[in-house]
């Protein structure tokens, strides 16, 4: 046989083997929302890069970070998290630092920029409850959900400090543009932690994920839901006896980033850089009420108008809102949650 045929005998062998597409592993949070990031954002990413893109589901992603992380062992290359999670995972040289030669710097504003997780969408963490128990008169307040003379029912909160605190100052009487700064003063947290101390022979459930919060709105097995407001409208959205507030929400900013020692970071960062393009970001609004970060995502009519009124930082929502600090979580953060933690232990 002549070299010419060997050599197009192994051209016909090569072209015959199937070709292995680039893997990556993204973290979310799962359930409605993780299935919203897969329709509208990495799926269709996915498809454009030639990835094959396989999705893990964890409550808390922090913890699992710092756990891959510190262990030597990261099996993701992108994890969801909060942004307030995000810096602080920063802080903590858990991630990897964005590459803004792939990633689009432009495409957030200024404000909102992160040098390690990249913000994507926002939302509010909203009081919701079951319209059953409540009908037309459920509470308008928070310091009315913290009153259960008047309010009696099944209270489900996060089992998390974030957020919590917030809430729990509001509930107190705290206006939401002083939130922050009465919980940087010494008692500031210790206020809100015994808030949260006098609700809880009320919660019935303190739950460890968006999922489970939807489950419990859904289901009726609690009759007032602090969640997300993404969650809360699409239990509503489908029929549910659902239905909840933007006053006095928590608006946060849900970020990506790449954890550090990632097995394929460059992949990660062209992934990010792929589904968060303006279309994908609104299409998000699509399957769950989160809105854009990149003011791109707003233009050109990707959002219908009437969507416009479910998303947390439209005009008419956002004005009885606190801003989550991700500043203030990133230098108190782990205190915050230590002193949330011990009152959950008492």
């Amino acid at each position: 046989m002549s070299w010419l045929r060997i050599s197009l005998t192994a051209f016909a062998i090569s072209a015959a083997l199937p070709v292995h597409a680039q893997t990556v592993t993204i973290t979310t949070a799962g359930g409605d929302y993780g299935n919203a990031m897969k329709e509208a954002m990495w799926g269709p990413a996915a498809k454009e890069l030639g990835y094959d893109v396989r999705e893990e589901t964890l409550s808390d992603g922090l913890a699992a970070l710092k756990m891959q992380v510190t262990s030597g062992a990261v099996t993701t290359d992108v994890i969801h998290l909060g942004s307030p999670e995000g810096a602080q995972a920063a802080a903590q040289s858990l991630l990897e630092p964005l590459d803004y030669k792939i990633i689009d710097p432009k495409s957030v504003p200024d404000g909102a920029k992160s040098d390690y997780c990249y913000p994507f969408d926002s939302y509010g963490t909203v009081m919701s409850w079951n319209t059953r128990t409540f009908g037309e008169n459920p509470p308008k307040t928070w310091a009315e959900f913290w009153d259960v003379a008047k309010f009696p029912g099944r209270r489900a909160l996060r089992a998390n400090a974030q957020d919590s605190i917030e809430i729990a100052l509001l509930s107190d009487g705290v206006a939401p543009a002083d939130v922050y700064a009465v919980l940087s003063t010494p008692e500031g947290l210790e206020r809100a932690i015994k808030r949260l101390e006098a609700i809880k022979p009320d919660v019935a459930v303190w739950w460890t994920s968006g999922a489970q919060s939807a489950q419990l709105l859904k289901d009726g097995e609690a009759d007032l839901v602090v969640t997300w407001n993404g969650r809360a409208e699409t239990v509503k959205k489908d029929g549910g006896a659902a239905d909840y507030t933007f006053k006095g929400s928590v608006i946060g900013t849900d970020c990506l980033g790449v954890p550090k020692g990632a097995p394929n970071k460059e992949a990660a960062m062209k992934l990010i850089a792929a589904m968060t393009q303006p279309a994908r970001v609104a299409k998000l609004t699509d399957f769950i009420a989160y809105g854009p970060v990149n003011p791109a995502g707003y233009e050109g009519g990707l959002i219908p108008e009437d969507r416009l009124k479910t998303l947390a930082t439209a005009p008419e929502n956002a004005g009885t809102s606190v801003f989550s600090n991700s500043e203030w979580w990133v230098k108190n953060g782990e205190a915050a949650q230590q002193a949330f933690d011990e009152m959950m232990a008492r």
